[in-house]
């Protein structure tokens, strides 16, 4: 069953995605930011992740420390910022945090390919890193995503204003009582979590369309 949050918020990721366009159902990430809900089992696996992802975390802390950074982890960094305007809470935990000489580095460490949504997501923490988190308040802060084959620096001044307009208009979506409208499809609805249990439009088989010969190729 599904019951509703106490308050409505979303996490970095699902924000992320939807304003980088790589998911076209803004339904679903409307529903996460509404409801609790018991999650469907997807093809994920998630411990072949987590077992790469906290390898890649380790080598760079490990690395950091040894050039002198102050390091916090993970947990240590997680932080929620509730809206003013539109009253919807945005929560995040960024792998690491990194202080060296009054400046701060926030990094995100990645074992998959590069997608738009990283870039997004570290932009949104350094949006709300410095009004809502501690270590970073009144210090330069900058962004890092780490890949396996390279690391991309992500500056604070790439947090202009269209993409202030951009995060605004995602949030005002989100804080909506009225859902926006479900785009299922296969290749969509096949690593979402909401099951047809919640969303009667979900898609799980794939359908091609056929059509008669008409000699055009």
């Amino acid at each position: 069953m599904h019951a509703p949050k106490a308050l409505p918020s979303i996490w970095v990721t699902g924000l992320s995605r939807l304003m980088a366009d790589e998911m076209q159902c803004a339904w679903s990430v409307w529903f996460r930011t509404y409801f609790r809900y018991e999650k469907l089992n997807t093809n994920f696996d998630s411990a072949k992740w987590s077992a790469s992802h906290r390898t890649l975390v380790n080598e760079r802390v490990n690395m950091l420390e040894a050039e002198g950074y102050t390091v916090y982890v993970e947990g240590e960094n997680r932080f929620e910022v509730l809206g003013r305007e539109y009253l919807v809470k945005v929560a995040g935990k960024p792998d690491i945090i990194a202080l060296k000489d009054g400046h701060a580095w926030v990094e995100d460490c990645k074992t998959g390919q590069r997608k738009n949504s990283d870039l997004y997501q570290m932009l949104i923490y350094l949006l709300l890193l410095p009004v809502s988190l501690a270590p970073c308040q009144g210090l330069s802060l900058q962004g890092r995503l780490i890949y396996r084959d390279e690391v991309v620096e992500i500056r604070a001044t790439q947090v202009n204003q269209d993409f202030r307009a951009q995060f605004r208009a995602a949030i005002a979506i989100l804080s909506s009582t009225t859902p926006p409208r479900k785009v299922p499809s296969f290749q969509e609805c096949r690593f979402c979590d909401i099951s047809a249990q919640y969303c009667l439009e979900r898609v799980d088989h794939e359908n091609p369309h056929t059509s008669s010969e008409h000699g055009l190729f």
